[in-house]
């Protein structure tokens, strides 16, 4: 049995007709009552250039905030594509858990990776954050970085809620914020008996997922997340590297909590 959001050959052009998605686009200018719109910049560039499509041709797009639309193309120039929404419709497959990724800043392109396999996976949101023992750092261009890669995650889930990736904040705003999330759970390397069954709960409503730097933390840091209501889980027997270990703890979690049925 194929899944209903299966991919066709890159010949078709009839997606809609089949029950098929082969490309998805970003068009956060889209909203329900839009009848027609033009698009430009990357996207438009992607669609024509790249994908070479013609007027005629259906696509869909989502606007990154739940909804997810139908359009065929009617008009195709230089630097604009002008679509026509044929119809929309709430996205169905996001997470019925909103599940947050605090990961601590990391070295070179590490976050980028943890960025793009959350947002496929189902992350609504991503607080990267600075601990003591943090040696990356987190530029504004790095920042932006951050952004696209969140939206191209989306894209390849065929996913409608684009996960909104926050300005890195210091280890104590991140502790303080604690208490706005039912259940705080944190990966950590020297928690050798708690697993995650044991520190999450299917029924509850939002998760919030910290996952240390490559250094790991402090006796101290880990003493204030306890004291916050932060409860320590293993991963396992194996160690892993910082950015493994936020995708395989994002994983469990969402199976967890059913999100990945």
């Amino acid at each position: 049995m194929q899944h209903p959001n299966r991919y066709p050959s890159r010949g078709s052009r009839n997606a809609g007709r089949n029950n098929f998605i082969m490309e998805y686009f970003y068009i956060p200018e889209l909203k329900p009552g839009t009848a027609v719109t033009d698009l430009s910049g990357a996207e438009a560039r992607h669609m024509m250039k790249v994908l070479r499509y013609q007027p005629g041709d259906e696509v869909y797009a989502t606007n990154g905030r739940g909804q997810e639309f139908r359009l065929i193309i009617r008009r195709v120039q230089p630097n604009k594509v002008t679509l026509e929404v044929c119809s929309v419709r709430a996205g169905e497959r996001e997470p019925k858990h909103p599940l947050t990724l605090a990961p601590a800043v990391l070295k070179g392109d590490k976050l980028s990776q943890v960025v793009e396999a959350a947002a496929e996976l189902g992350v609504k949101e991503i607080i990267p954050f600075r601990s003591a023992r943090v040696v990356g750092r987190l530029s504004e261009t790095k920042y932006r970085r951050l952004r696209q890669v969140a939206v191209s995650g989306m894209k390849t889930a065929l996913r409608t809620v684009l996960p909104e990736v926050r300005p890195a904040r210091e280890f104590s705003e991140l502790v303080a914020d604690f208490p706005h999330y039912e259940r705080v759970v944190v990966a950590y390397e020297e928690e050798r008996v708690r697993r995650l069954e044991e520190v999450l709960e299917p029924a509850v409503e939002s998760v919030l997922v910290v996952i240390g730097p490559e250094g790991g933390f402090t006796p101290e840091e880990v003493a204030a997340m306890s004291a916050a209501g932060a409860r320590l889980f293993t991963l396992g027997p194996r160690r892993f590297r910082a950015e493994t270990a936020a995708i395989a703890a994002v994983t469990l979690c969402l199976a967890r909590l059913g999100d990945l049925q």
